[in-house]
């Protein structure tokens, strides 16, 4: 059986840049996982999908210069602030992994179990191997969110946006789309303009779109409201400028930070697409769904909790957000699962992105709950990439040709 020091598990951007940030340091490790294969779905689902972030909110990370979102897509014409595609951003993320991490492995890791204070992995390819660290970089993949509601109805009468392989195959059907974020907002888009019948069911009483940020700014305009890559103003700056602050922050404060922070609001340059196009039921609400002989029988309230209507659809699209739990991470043992602590459902991790289970760590999405909202993002690859290579390094054995293996 093979042995290395560390094990990353995903090859997205928060595992591409550890991977390279490691490399540089010759930490020991091998990569695994397809290279951008969540951001590669979501792009080939339908043309014209965008990254609500700034393009310079979403570079990978590597102490190599000249491998920025920007430097990607200026020789090549492409936009460098916003709004930039989301299939640009896939290959701008196969660019930076050909020429920083090409010994990405593209296997998947089926099971990690924990032996003797180390880590036994069994890879799709029926390999074995031992490791010291293993780092889980898998980020949003297991975690779509499918409101409970839907728990009776027949799994393939109810999609995720994510997990929407063609928008195209939905022609002609009839569509609930749930959420009034960014991906419910596009999803329904994306449906009306394949010739669906999407339409858009709102909790809220009104859809939220944030404004166009003008990138010519006098003086007190950039500095009352800065722009980051996790958005504009005060607190945007601040947690791109400290990301390490929100960890040191009490756990109740930063989980109900995490969770208010960044409101579900549309990008404006989807608007024009939206509005007059897309029907929607602002104040609706589903509290009941049934599977019918053609289709699904939906039970909505209305804003004033007062009165119920029923409608039947042919699917069900659900745009409501991600959820982390670290159960749904089947590949990790349900032992190893069980020693993990957390903060609700998600990993609770030290100031090293470390569990309490040592040696294994949690980044992106997995680490919000610990580090705050800016890790949701791509942007919090960087300080993620330099903050475990920086540690792994510390501990001096381990340290070899990082492409071994």
């Amino acid at each position: 059986m093979s042995s290395v020091d560390v094990a990353i598990i995903g090859a997205g951007p928060y595992g591409l840049s550890i991977a390279a940030h490691l490399a540089n340091q010759k930490i020991e490790h091998r990569i695994f996982g397809k290279p951008m294969q969540f951001w590669e779905q979501i792009a080939e689902a339908a043309d014209k999908r965008f990254l609500k972030s700034y393009c310079f909110g979403t570079n990978l990370s590597t102490p190599t210069p000249g491998y920025t979102f920007s430097d990607y897509n200026t020789p090549r014409n492409l936009e460098t602030f916003e709004p930039c595609s989301m299939s640009n951003f896939a290959a701008y993320g196969r660019w930076f992994q050909e020429n920083q991490v090409p010994w990405v492995e593209p296997v998947d890791v089926v099971t990690v179990k924990l032996q003797n204070g180390k880590f036994a992995l069994s890879l799709s390819n029926g390999e074995d191997l031992v490791a010291k660290q293993v780092i889980v970089a898998t980020g949003l993949a297991s975690f779509a969110n499918v409101p409970r509601v839907f728990s009776s109805v027949t799994p393939s009468r109810v999609t995720h946006t994510s997990n929407i392989s063609e928008f195209s195959s939905f022609k002609g059907r009839r569509l609930a789309v749930l959420g009034a974020g960014q991906s419910a907002l596009e999803a329904a888009v994306l449906l009306h303009e394949a010739d669906a019948q999407p339409t858009l069911l709102v909790r809220e009483r009104s859809i939220s779109w944030h404004t166009r940020v003008q990138t010519r700014r006098n003086l007190w305009r950039r500095l009352r409201s800065p722009i980051t890559g996790l958005g504009t103003g005060p607190k945007a700056w601040a947690l791109t400028r400290f990301p390490r602050a929100m960890h040191r922050m009490p756990d109740s404060f930063r989980t109900r930070f995490v969770k208010t922070h960044l409101p579900a609001e549309g990008a404006w340059w989807l608007r024009e697409r939206f509005d007059n196009k897309v029907p929607v039921q602002l104040g609706t609400e589903v509290i009941e769904a049934q599977d019918t002989c053609c289709g699904v029988a939906l039970t909505v309230r209305d804003a004033n909790r007062q009165s119920t209507r029923q409608m039947t659809v042919d699917h069900v699209v659900a745009g409501s957000g991600y959820t982390v739990d670290v159960d749904r991470l089947k590949f990790l043992d349900e032992e190893l699962r069980a020693k993990i602590g957390r903060l609700e459902r998600s990993p609770k991790l030290n100031s090293t992105f470390e569990s309490t289970v040592p040696g294994l760590r949690f980044v992106g999405a997995s680490s919000a709950m610990s580090f705050g909202p800016l890790f949701r993002f791509v942007v919090g690859a960087d300080y993620t990439a330099r903050t475990i290579a920086k540690q792994l390094a510390s501990r001096g054995p381990g340290k070899n040709d990082a492409r071994l293996l």
